[in-house]
């Protein structure tokens, strides 16, 4: 009996050693052998590359090599930068395999004082303050046959869903290094502004960086044959040549930005006078042609979305909602559309709308809308001296949405169907439809481009630096990204490859949300309703101060005493929300954390005595055998 035991013993031994060696023999052979071959059981294939950067990858022809720099310092005192850091080099290894070896991807941890952290600095990456006073990195540089470099120099989690297109536009950039050809048409001084000592907008500088810019200026009789896109911002007063053109050359498939403006307010600043002759611009004769209307005299005004200024009264500085400077979030962007991807606030100032005409041939697809309370005024009680309070005082509420921004799209008819213009440049073959499908972007507002409508000037170390307080630039960017791009950026933009949602978690929120918005809608238009009474007793003499009856003055306190039950209703919703929640994310990380493991670890002391039994009762019968 006890050698039959000890054999026993010696067996499984050397089984679990047999078993080992195993795992280990399997495990390197997989590593060597079949890293090609993968399984995405996620819902949204999120760690499979898709069909247009598998074409991009297959068309290479010189190799790119891409240094991924992760700094050890990130890794140890941030967990989830490391996660993420990890997620990032398997999807750079995926893409180093669907290339053919023509991606080489390198993973670099820049060390303090190292030359690998000097040339990290070289290529513009971004340095991430970590708690010892030191600096780590968390980038990726990428370089083409030709030193060509493309930089990401932060690789921030945010941006995780939007990764494979990051990726995949640098590697794009690098394939194809030449430059997409702007050409840009406008009567505000992008290139060289007096009023910046002659320095350019910011835009342009971000432009000059992505493009080959073409500044044009007098009367166009021509765009060149390698111009691939337009911009038109604030373009005022154009002859006939020059509009035939543009109209021609959307004929011959080029792709254009228009920013038209009812009231430009940077022309009217830089020209010292609000009295200016001309702060209006239009396309009259080749909107027509494309079947949109656009007034140049009527201004959206709209009070959900309109941004506070101050202004002077009753020797005061008073602080008021200007109904025309407009401050649009998402609830005001066509959120499916790539152009306006992570987009969440835009500065615009007495911006117009677009109308698609009846029997317009071309699709029209709105991209900036107002709020459904919007409604248009006369441009014209702006432009002089504008009251932002009477303004307040007069309005009225209009009952649809109104289209600032459209997307325009399919095959252009010309504005001059019977030939050229008088003074147009002949001997060109003149088009009266578009060869292919074209597109334009068209914003009725262009002021968005001024930097004072995006920018904010901060002293920091004793110099001036700009911060970005609206995606203005960004959304200029991706509409000529969009325009230019191949069809490889156009199939990934958009695409959700890093969240995943708790659905049931979003769906209480948005429950509380909306019972959130409900109460506080219904408290803003109850105060809308007390400061109408308050202003129609205004007196005209005196500092402007209202004359209120004691009647009015209890009116005033009961709804002061309104304000506070009704925020004390809000936090009470807030703080239900919470408590499901948390009870929720307790519950989920009970089964993570304990049931699951609890579950194992029963089934596994369920066997071991189950096996024990039955080890033992097989011993007895030996015995009694």
């Amino acid at each position: 009996m006890g050698r039959w035991y000890e054999n026993r013993r010696a067996l499984a031994g050397i089984g679990i050693g047999l078993a080992l060696i195993l795992l280990v023999s399997v495990n390197t052979f997989a590593a060597l052998k079949l890293r090609g071959f993968r399984l995405d059981l996620t819902e949204e294939r999120v760690f499979t590359l898709s069909e247009g950067t598998k074409n991009l990858l297959a068309r290479l022809e010189e190799p790119i090599t891409l240094r991924l720099y992760v700094s050890g310092q990130v890794r140890e005192q941030n967990a989830f930068l490391s996660s993420y850091a990890d997620r990032v080099f398997d999807l750079l290894r995926a893409y180093e395999e669907a290339s053919r070896g023509l991606v080489r991807v390198e993973y670099i941890d820049p060390e303090p004082f190292s030359q690998e952290e000097d040339r990290a600095v070289g290529f513009g990456l971004r340095p991430i303050a970590l708690d010892d006073a030191t600096v780590g990195y968390f980038g990726l540089a990428g370089t083409n046959a030709t030193d060509d470099v493309e930089v990401i120099p932060l690789l921030a989690p945010e941006r995780e869903r939007f990764l494979e297109y990051d990726l995949t536009r640098l590697i794009y950039a690098l394939a194809y290094p030449e430059k997409p050809v702007l050409a840009v048409l406008s009567s505000l001084p992008l290139n060289a502004d007096p009023a910046q000592n002659f320095r350019p907008w910011r835009i342009y500088e971000l432009l000059q960086q992505q493009y080959d810019l073409r500044w044009l200026a007098g009367e166009i009789t021509r765009i060149d044959e390698d111009v691939d896109l337009l911009l038109l911002l604030h373009p005022q007063e154009l002859s006939d040549p020059t509009l035939y053109a543009i109209d021609q050359f959307l004929m011959r498939g080029g792709k254009a930005l228009v920013l038209v403006d009812p009231h430009s307010e940077a022309q009217a600043m830089r020209a010292g006078q609000m009295q200016a002759p001309a702060t209006s611009s239009d396309l009259a004769p080749l909107f027509a042609a494309w079947g949109i209307r656009f007034d140049p005299e009527q201004v959206v005004a709209d009070p959900s979305a309109a941004r506070q200024v101050q202004m002077p009264g009753g020797g005061r500085q008073r602080i008021v909602p200007y109904l025309a400077w407009l401050a649009l979030d998402e609830r005001h962007f066509a959120r499916d559309h790539p152009i306006l991807n992570e987009l969440s606030r835009l500065n615009l100032a007495t911006a117009g709308y677009l109308e698609p005409e009846e029997e317009m041939e071309l699709r029209f697809e709105p991209l900036l809308l107002s709020s459904p309370q919007a409604a248009a005024v006369d441009a014209s009680t702006l432009r002089l001296f504008p009251d932002p309070l009477g303004m307040l005082r007069d309005f009225v509420p209009g009952e649809r949405r109104l289209v600032i921004g459209a997307l325009i799209q399919g095959r252009f008819r010309s504005a001059f169907p019977d030939g050229p213009p008088e003074g147009a440049e002949e001997g060109g073959e003149h088009r009266t439809q578009g060869v292919e499908e074209g597109a334009v972007i068209v914003v009725a507002d262009s002021d968005l481009a001024d930097d004072r409508m995006w920018l904010a000037r901060q002293p920091l170390l004793g110099q001036e630096i700009d911060i970005p307080i609206a995606d203005n630039a960004d959304l200029i960017a991706n509409a000529l990204d969009y325009l230019a791009g191949s069809e490889v950026l156009t199939a990934l933009r958009g695409r959700d490859v890093g969240l995943r949602p708790f659905t049931l978690l979003v769906d209480m929120q948005r429950e509380a949300e909306q019972r959130y918005r409900a109460e506080e809608q219904q408290l803003l238009d109850r105060l809308a309703q007390l400061e109408n009474r308050l202003r129609s007793l205004e007196v005209a003499e005196g500092e402007g101060e209202a004359v209120l009856t004691p009647e009015q003055r209890q009116a005033v306190e009961r709804f002061r005493a309104d304000i506070l039950e009704t925020r004390e209703r809000l936090r009470e919703v807030q703080r239900a929300l919470r408590q499901d929640i948390e009870r929720l994310e307790a519950t989920v990380r009970f089964a993570n954390i304990g049931a699951v493991p609890l579950v194992v670890v029963s089934f596994a002391i369920l066997l071991a005595l189950v096996r024990r039994a039955r080890f033992r009762r097989h011993v007895r019968q030996r015995q009694e055998g």
